[in-house]
């Protein structure tokens, strides 16, 4: 299987899937970890902060059950549409939408709290959300451009819902 993933004629579809599975599983174990151990991801966040010039960062964002779970839920969520996308990217195209608006609107509001705080840690993350944006839309028009006039028999791994 891995042999005709990498030799597939459909070089844009396979580099899709690659960033995808990537996307997925980096959306899916912070989520998880959210959830399970919130003192790491809050460790982290500061610590990305003093790399960059910044405070130690001491709002104890790990004691709110509320907004942790719903930050996990959401980013949960971006990992089954990246998965979703992976099973069938043509059946579910429209799930780009609300992929790359919810990590652009989670971005800008890292943006908008950077200039309001200048905490460098806002700064970071809203780049790498902007940039998921980036990779979420790149590469899945691609591969959308190259797969729609084409068999889904060529495609490895083949759309969960063949034509």
């Amino acid at each position: 299987m891995a042999g005709a993933f990498f030799s597939q004629p459909c070089k844009r579809y396979r580099s899709f899937q690659i960033v995808y599975g990537l996307l997925a599983i980096h959306f899916a174990i912070p989520a998880l970890s959210y959830v399970v151990t919130p003192e790491t991801a809050a460790e982290q966040f500061s610590l990305i902060g003093e790399i960059l010039g910044g405070e130690p960062y001491r709002v104890p964002e790990a004691a709110s059950r509320v907004w942790r779970y719903l930050g996990a839920a959401n980013v949960m969520t971006l990992a089954l549409m990246c998965v979703l996308l992976q099973l069938d990217l043509l059946k579910f195209a429209p799930c780009l939408v609300p992929l790359t608006f919810l990590k652009g609107y989670n971005a800008s509001l890292y943006l908008i709290d950077f200039i309001a705080h200048r905490y460098p840690a806002f700064l970071a993350v809203a780049l790498w959300d902007f940039f998921n944006c980036w990779l979420f839309v790149f590469f899945a028009r691609r591969a959308l451009r190259e797969i729609t006039e084409r068999p889904d028999a060529i495609l490895v791994p083949r759309p969960l819902w063949s034509r």
